[in-house]
């Protein structure tokens, strides 16, 4: 049986008292689909990266679970249908899941970067703190002194240069 995981997220107007009723809720539903080695986790209360709705701050619960794919369109559809008491969730196939991640590092480790060229790093010399040190030297960009009369120039010039070209 593949393993899922739902987070779903209730909204701030749902009362502390209120949370493990609305979770063992869930747990019934999920039960009732067939789950099997559920595993709950409470994050707690915390901020949204966004208002959703009126809501600043919500509740978030994770739930791990392995349950037969012919169930989890119910399941879906049963936590869908719920009170508007769940603000948010997200069941993922986490087989699924970690396949993806996989393929996605692959892909990513076949993209040339294209960029400034790497350092070469060759041996150091005995006595080297780091044992490696850079073949190739930058040198810092030369410091060129500005009196404020040139500055307030130069300002000037930026603020009124027209823009729309």
């Amino acid at each position: 049986m593949p393993q899922y995981e739902l987070m779903y997220l209730l909204g701030a107007a749902v009362a502390d008292d209120e949370v493990p009723k609305i979770s063992a809720n869930i747990l019934k539903f999920a039960d009732d689909f067939g789950a099997t080695e559920v595993k709950e986790t409470q994050l707690g209360k915390k901020k949204l990266a966004y208002p959703i709705g009126k809501t600043r701050n919500g509740h978030y619960v994770v739930v791990n679970f392995a349950m037969d794919t012919k169930n989890i369109n119910g399941f879906d559809a049963k936590i869908r249908t719920q009170d508007a008491q769940i603000v948010r969730y997200l069941i993922v196939n986490l087989e699924e899941h970690l396949e993806r991640m996989e393929k996605d590092r692959i892909a990513q480790s076949k993209i040339v970067r294209k960029g400034p060229p790497a350092e070469t790093l060759a041996p150091a010399e005995k006595g080297s703190r780091a044992g490696l040190e850079p073949t190739a030297k930058k040198e810092a960009p030369a410091l060129v002194e500005i009196n404020q009369e040139e500055l307030d120039k130069k300002i000037e010039e930026a603020l009124t240069e027209d823009l729309t070209k």
